[in-house]
């Protein structure tokens, strides 16, 4: 069995950084896998799935240093929304095959596209089909990402939401 550490530096040593274009407004990294004296971007990854959210935020951290990632569950933010939101400059809500608008995900949504302030919120879909692309529309996320992106893509959306930007799937890239 191989631990995450391992993964993490496989990951590090072989996967490709994503282009320099694709970084949005975040600072790349430097080669001592230092960030230039600029404080990572916190991402709030909110996922249901314990194993999924721990593992996907754990190979983000190893593989990107400008970006810091956390792991909660959807009744745990909603519990204390203000509380979980403190402090992240990114929300990605991972929503696996589910309904975004139904269950503990759907609540934690809506909470999210009310009124008031709180940092850009993206959805992570393992089928971000025109339902998803809808509903996140709806919302007013920031962002709609597939779950069969590599690690890299993910990433650099995460950087180009914290830089201002929107990220939605190519038509017909995914169906759903």
């Amino acid at each position: 069995m191989i631990g995450l550490d391992a993964l993490a530096d496989i990951r590090r040593d072989f996967m490709p950084r994503a282009p320099a274009g694709a970084r949005g407004g975040a600072r790349p990294p430097r080669p001592d896998g230092r960030t230039g004296g600029r404080a990572p971007i916190t991402v709030l990854l909110v996922d249901d799935r314990a194993l999924f959210g721990e593992s996907l935020a754990a190979a983000i951290n190893a593989f990107a240093p400008d970006v810091a990632v956390s792991h909660q569950r959807s009744a745990v933010a909603l519990a204390d929304l203000p509380a979980a939101l403190r402090g992240s400059d990114v929300v990605l809500v991972s929503i696996g095959r589910a309904d975004p608008a139904k269950g503990g995900i759907g609540q934690l949504l809506d909470a999210l596209s009310g009124g008031g302030s709180h940092p850009p919120v993206a959805v992570l879909a393992d089928r971000p089909g025109a339902v998803v692309v809808a509903a996140a529309t709806r919302l007013g996320l920031r962002g709609v990402l597939s779950g069969r992106m590599p690690l890299a893509e993910v990433i650099a959306a995460l950087r180009l939401i914290h830089g201002g930007g929107t990220v939605t799937p190519s038509p017909g890239s995914d169906p759903g």
